[in-house]
């Protein structure tokens, strides 16, 4: 991107320049008072410094479209052709549960962890899993308030009794935090975490899997939007791409619709501000808070913390290929009390993306127990 810093004696002389340099449809970038030092400042005003860039190309020339077409067959070939692993039965079902995790019951149980604030011997199990305490006892409490006077007769059944007792709640969150008919999604976070990527992986099925209709808007916000790469992949799958939202733009109720915004740093109270007031003018968003699930656990939940302040409706990991301690997806879930919409991982697009299902989440935590069986 080819960025023009321009300094003048006034605003409109700044733009006048930008414009004479890069033609009057110039993205301005930032724009500042340069302070004035010294004696100057009783005969000198401050000058303002203009960055900008000029808009980006329109592509039309005939090897591009080559080039474009040969790109959607590859990724058609690679959508279509995706290997389909075969469906596995559900692993805390009592004949299969883990020998490692039977054995930690059964120890839990002859110990007497049963006493230990109360706990379940499966939720404590949980807990050593990487749970956090509070979310453990709060488990446990559950599953007893489920049971009522009764007691499972096996303690297989008491873990399946928590996977359940777990996905019930993760369904509940999804009810309650779900938008009728075609809301407009929209992916907020910190820099560096997947945003764009997970549109791009998100929008290549929707295309070429489900032949849906897709429109996108990259937004600018207290910070320009700089990913042009987003631009480049709608071209490649000819999806439009608009640099302005325009609420008064009647939009076809089958099309879907995807937005794209700058990252905001923790911390950056201004830019949220910024971030929130826009989500106002968005009908009926479905807005993901994307995170890096490689991040340790406390950082997840100090992104989720500042962005808590928004309308959030899900949470989107990304760069799971990276992660293996699932104990921090139900963390976050308990935690936020917000249910993960879908799973990413790797930089390739359309590359690993899908829906998030409690029941599966469930099972890859409980799979931790055969490390050290296996």
């Amino acid at each position: 991107m080819n960025v023009v810093k321009v300094v003048a004696n006034t605003p409109q002389e700044a733009l006048e320049q930008i414009h004479a340099q890069l033609g009057a449809q110039a993205v301005v970038l930032n724009v500042r008072k340069l302070p004035v030092s010294g004696v100057k400042k009783i005969w000198t005003k401050p000058q303002v410094e203009i960055m900008a860039t000029a808009p980006e190309p329109q592509a039309n020339h005939e090897d591009l479209l080559l080039r474009l077409n040969d790109k959607i067959n590859q990724l058609e070939h690679e959508i279509l052709n995706r290997p389909v692993a075969a469906p596995q039965s559900p692993r805390p079902r009592p004949q299969q549960l883990p020998p490692r995790i039977a054995e930690m019951l059964q120890t839990a149980r002859t110990a007497g962890t049963e006493g230990d604030g109360g706990l379940l011997p499966a939720a404590k199990i949980i807990e050593q899993l990487g749970l956090l305490p509070s979310h453990a006892r709060w488990i446990s409490g559950q599953a007893r308030n489920f049971l009522g006077f009764t007691k499972p007769r096996s303690l297989p059944e008491e873990f399946a009794l928590v996977r359940e007792t777990l996905a019930d709640y993760w369904q509940q969150l999804s009810r309650r935090h779900a938008k009728p008919g075609n809301p407009v999604r929209v992916f907020v976070g910190t820099p560096g975490t997947g945003k764009t990527t997970s549109l791009c992986k998100w929008m290549t099925q929707e295309v070429l899997l489900h032949n849906r209709a897709v429109r996108v808007w990259r937004l600018d916000s207290a910070a320009a939007n700089l990913a042009d790469f987003l631009s480049v992949h709608c071209e490649v799958l000819r999806v439009p791409v608009e640099r302005i939202w325009d609420s008064a733009e009647l939009i076809p109720e089958d099309t879907l619709r995807f937005v794209d915004l700058p990252g905001v740093q923790v911390g950056d109270r201004e830019g949220r501000r910024v971030l929130a007031d826009q989500l106002k003018e968005l009908p009926q968003a479905e807005i993901h808070l994307v995170l890096n699930a490689a991040y340790d656990l406390g950082l997840l939940l100090a992104h989720a913390r500042f962005f808590s302040t928004l309308p959030i409706t899900g949470i989107i990991l990304t760069h799971l290929d990276e992660e293996t301690r699932w104990s921090k997806c139900w963390n976050l879930v308990l935690a936020t009390q917000l249910p993960v919409t879908y799973l990413a991982g790797g930089q390739n697009i359309p590359g690993d993306f899908q829906p998030a299902q409690p029941e599966a989440l469930f099972d890859r935590l409980v799979a931790a127990g055969r490390v050290e069986e296996e």
